[in-house]
């Protein structure tokens, strides 16, 4: 009679066990670009019983959801020209940053992004980074993903021109044989403005910094070298000195002097300067409290906190300078009708969202440019950019897709070539809310998916895994960490570990 009662008790026991788990099941949010990717990251997992339906938003409505946190899960993309986390990692991960849409926390992450925010030399600053990639690979608050390459092309009679990783286009250099004009093709619409202290994207910065010079640029490759700035130095671990480049002048004619550089950033770092509303761009400086002239051709950066000189480097290269008695005589909203600059070409006539075309300017202190004149022209549609590069409306073209990339190299005329992209795609997960409060959950889920199947079949090998949030072309990148393999049986034992059935 015990022996029948002891077996009643299994049963019961087995019973309420199966009765407990649960059945694993979320709604994965997506915009259009990423459906296909979404349908098939729901496919793999419904392979392990998890239940996932996808619904696609536009870009704008998702993200102001996801702001609110009222989604669960929901792809997201983050791009940073830095080559360095604090452009991308920090904001995304460190606990209340303004990109971290995770809402995701961790004490040790925090310490160690403010290690490497505000230590000057770079072995401890590499150490922190890397530190803090074990930590969130661990916590995984992510479905990690991948970098796709920066693929662009353009008619072989280009010369001169090559993508950039941070998605640039550097025309200075650029010849067309057999002609003086040259149309770029934009993945985009529209630019957001004319005004150096007012955008906060790249396809603006793409048209600007043909206008527009920076004290310092950088090559396709990242390094960055002087511009407007001849040299600089560190007086300490707050402030840094640069000397500007003689015989510079604006494209009215006005001399580029020391004061135009410190206008310009106090501009960007003083709340409501321009016309009553503040530059979005003064976070993407660290703690700089101002820029102050020693002379006409001395400049000083003074932070609040030490800063990382590559850093600061780093920044600057995406701050241009504009000249205060122009800006003063005309205002802001002539400015951006007319605006003048001290780059390699000037601005004829456009609108934003249109096209815009530009002029080469004669008196550029690195020479003139090989070009006459320069169009941007706003394409958004991929297959129309395509046609235009094909029908030789265009010579150079953004963004191809990889579906399109078999299209161009059979054509003789066009050369296609790819950069390093500065750009991680990811699934987020709402970390404060079940069932992704729980890092089993999240592990089992970068288990689950094969990455490697959709980076082949869906972006035909344009890709690359990433083990966090980290870019292998940013600086303390630890390459030893290994993404997460497809691993379907051990995502089942955890979901059951945390109460899921995994069947």
């Amino acid at each position: 009679m015990r022996r029948w009662k002891w077996l009643l008790i299994l049963v019961l026991v087995l019973l309420v066990g199966v009765a407990s788990a649960k059945k694993l099941s979320f709604v994965l949010d997506t915009t259009d670009n990423r459906a296909d990717e979404a349908q098939a990251i729901a496919a793999q997992l419904q392979q392990i019983g998890i239940d996932v339906q996808v619904r696609v938003w536009k870009s704008n409505v998702l993200l102001d959801a996801i702001k609110a946190g009222s989604r669960q899960a929901y792809t997201t993309d983050w791009g940073s020209a830095y080559f360095d986390p604090f452009d991308l990692g920090i904001p995304k991960l460190t606990t209340g940053g303004r990109g971290n849409y995770s809402f995701y926390s961790n004490p040790k992450v925090d310490e160690d992004f403010k290690v490497a925010s505000t230590t000057t030399s770079d072995a401890p600053r590499a150490a922190a980074y890397k530190d803090a990639q074990q930590v969130i690979f661990n916590d995984a608050p992510w479905i990690f993903g991948y970098v796709l390459q920066n693929i662009e092309a353009s008619s072989n009679a280009v010369q001169g021109w090559g993508p950039a990783a941070d998605n640039s286009e550097s025309l200075a250099g650029v010849s067309v044989q057999g002609g003086s004009s040259l149309v770029l093709g934009m993945r985009t619409d529209q630019i957001v403005t004319f005004d150096p202290a007012m955008y906060r994207d790249r396809d603006t910065e793409a048209v600007l910094r043909n206008m527009f010079d920076s004290l310092v640029t950088h090559t396709l490759a990242g390094e960055v070298v002087p511009q407007l700035a001849t040299s600089w130095s560190k007086v300490d671990d707050k402030t840094y000195d640069f000397t500007l480049r003689s015989g510079v002048t604006f494209q009215n004619g006005d001399p580029l002097t020391a004061d135009d550089v410190v206008y310009t950033f106090h501009r960007i770092l003083t709340p409501g300067a321009v016309n009553g509303e503040t530059s979005p761009r003064a976070g993407l400086l660290g703690p700089l409290d101002h820029v102050e002239k020693i002379d006409a051709t001395h400049v000083r950066f003074v932070y609040k906190d030490p800063f990382p000189e590559s850093l600061l480097l780093q920044a600057l290269v995406h701050f241009q300078i504009v000249p205060q008695a122009y800006m003063e005589k005309v205002g802001v909203d002539a400015f951006k009708k007319a605006p003048i600059g001290s780059g390699p070409f000037q601005f004829v006539q456009g609108s934003l969202d249109s096209q815009i075309v530009l002029k080469r300017y004669d008196g550029y202190w690195g020479g003139p440019a090989k070009l006459q004149q320069v169009v941007f022209r706003m394409m958004p549609e991929p297959s129309t950019r395509v046609a235009a590069l094909l029908s030789g409306e265009v010579q150079i073209i953004q963004a191809v897709p990889a579906d399109l990339v078999a299209r161009l190299k059979s054509a003789p005329s066009i050369t296609v070539k790819t950069a390093e992209g500065t750009r991680a795609y990811q699934i987020e997960l709402n970390n404060k809310v079940a069932p992704f409060n729980d890092p089993r959950v999240r592990q089992a889920l970068n288990l689950a998916i094969d990455w490697d199947s959709i980076l082949k079949n869906i972006y035909l090998g344009y890709g690359q895994r990433l083990a966090t949030a980290f870019l292998p072309s940013g600086f303390g990148y630890d390459a030893s960490l290994e993404p997460y393999p497809y691993d379907p049986a051990r995502a089942k034992e955890l979901l059951k570990q945390a109460g899921y059935d995994g069947n």
